[in-house]
């Protein structure tokens, strides 16, 4: 088959060289049909070239794994899309679960030192929070100050700031909004479960 020129070849005839003859080629032409395709739809969903790459690379590699047992009933475009969503996803639980961890660390106040990794992250982090909370209008970064930082609850911000408590709520809802709209998506799982420990920030 090298003979011939692959682009020429459909979805399903390289499909075929690759199952049936074991056609490293036919792979490789499909790994570069999809390959920026499926990188930049990885990319919009998580905001990481380097995760974005381990995810199509997984997906690529699991393509031409399975080749022998694979059943696809619709398109190879559309097969490789619905294993990217699924790969992601499972990146995505994945990073939860360790953010979890993090979670439970910091809420315990356990003394074992964290792993260089999660120290690098909460440490970025930190300051990514602060960044965007010093740029916040002078009463709702001083009600999330009060809040994260200062542990008080809203009944307490209210009482100490002279304002109603609904007021507390729409500063604390603003700054969460610009704290999301500021990071990328790939930091803001992070911003979630550290904001809720109200401080260690």
């Amino acid at each position: 088959m090298r003979k011939y020129q692959l682009p020429v070849f459909t979805d399903h005839m390289l499909l075929g060289y690759m199952r049936d003859r074991d056609d490293h080629a036919a792979f490789e032409e499909i790994y570069h049909r999809y390959w920026k395709q499926l990188l930049d739809t990885a990319f919009q969903r998580i905001k990481s070239k380097e995760a974005a790459e381990e995810i199509v690379q997984e997906v690529l590699l699991s393509l031409f794994l399975r080749r022998h047992e694979l059943v696809i009933t619709s398109t190879l475009e559309g097969w490789l899309k619905t294993a990217l969503k699924y790969q992601v996803y499972k990146s995505y639980r994945a990073h939860l679960i360790h953010l979890s961890h993090l979670s439970e660390v910091i809420q315990s106040n356990q003394i074992a030192p964290l792993t260089p990794d999660e120290a690098m992250t909460l440490k970025e982090i930190r300051e990514k929070v602060k960044q965007v909370a010093n740029k916040l209008p002078e009463k709702c970064r001083e009600v999330f100050m009060l809040s994260r930082f200062e542990h008080l609850s809203q009944k307490e911000i209210a009482e100490r700031m002279g304002i109603s408590l609904s007021t507390v709520k729409k500063h604390l809802t603003r700054a969460l909004s610009a704290l999301k709209n500021d990071l990328s998506e790939d930091h803001f799982p992070f911003l979630v479960i550290l904001v809720c420990l109200f401080g260690r920030i």
